[in-house]
Formats: structure tokens, sequence, C-alpha cells
């Protein structure tokens, strides 16, 4: 008999080895592609974590602010808690979505957001409508008084005084302040 030493290359794999050979290839290069996906996730789950932080460190400061009765600084950081809103959607719609409870968490603190904002203009166009001069501006309004002109009235309570044809619980006019005295043309 002639002993040859066998090529294991040659010697057929039985169904079990070749599936076991499958799974160590994909074992082998299964972190690579993990980094990659983690990688990428981390880039955009990382942008919104701080874009998230970046809006509660402005909201903070609206506290503060509104103590101090700093109200265009409030104005201020209105517009910036808009511009940090709109970029954690955008990022958030880009690639969020590559870690879908992520994008769900990061979704719904961008509608608590509004929320927020919405509340905080409320808040400082109570206190300070003076700080919208020339911005147009929506809000609930029951009017103490009625001046009736010519094709329209004024409507007043306290030192707002809204000039409109006719008036709707919810006004929306563009804010023209004199002094302490604010005019909403909603005609």
């Amino acid at each position: 008999m002639d002993s040859q030493p066998i090529d294991i290359m040659e010697v057929p794999l039985t169904r079990t080895q070749a599936i076991l050979a499958k799974l160590k290839a994909v074992m082998t290069n299964a972190p690579k592609w993990i980094g990659i996906y983690l990688g990428l996730v981390g880039l955009f789950s990382f942008n919104c974590f701080i874009l998230e932080e970046s809006f509660q460190t402005v909201m903070f400061g609206s506290w503060g602010a509104f103590d101090a009765r700093e109200y265009r600084l409030i104005k201020r950081e209105i517009q910036t808690m808009e511009g940090l809103r709109t970029t954690l959607k955008v990022v958030n719609n880009v690639g969020g979505w590559l870690n879908p409870f992520g994008w769900v968490a990061y979704n719904g603190y961008v509608n608590a957001e509004r929320e927020y904002i919405d509340a905080l203009r409320a808040k400082l166009f109570a206190n300070a409508p003076e700080v919208f001069h020339g911005d147009v501006v929506s809000f609930s309004f029951v009017p103490q008084e009625e001046e009736p002109q010519d094709g329209y009235s004024l409507y007043k309570n306290g030192r707002i005084t809204v000039a409109a044809k006719t008036l709707q619980p919810v006004v929306t006019g563009r804010v023209t302040a004199n002094g302490q005295q604010v005019l909403i043309d909603a005609r």
C-alpha cells in the first residue's frame, strides 16, 4: 500500500462542515460590519445628543432671563432655539433612522421643543409685547372695550390695542410698539 499524504483541500466537506465554514467567514467579518454600523449610528446620534443639550442650555438660560426681565434676550434665545430645533430635525431625519429607537426618541424631543418654544413665545408676548415690534404674531385676545372707527374697530385690553374689521378669538396681525402701547394691525 502506497501511503500518500491527504490534501485536506481535496476532501469533500460534509454539509455541516460547509455551514460551519460559512459561519466562520461571517463571524470573522461581522465585527468589521458592526463597527461600521455603530460608527454611522454614532455619527448621527451623538450630534442629535449635542443639539438636544444645546437646546436645554438655552432653555435654562431663558428662565434666568425671565427672572431678570431681560425680554430682548429671551426673544434672541427663542430664535436660537428655533435654529437648534431645525438642525436637530434635519440631522435626525437624514441619518437618525439608522437607529430606529433613537429616531423615535429624538423625533419626540423635536416635537417637545416646538411646544416649549410656543409656550415661551406666548409668555414673552404676555409680559413684553413691545419686543415683537414689526413681527406678525398670533395670540388669544379678549377685549375690555371697543372704539368704532371708519370701517374697522379698535379693541383694547390693557396696553394692547387690536385694529380689526371683525375680532376673532385668536388674533393674527403685525405688531407696532409705541413705548408701552402696542397696536396689533389685524385688518
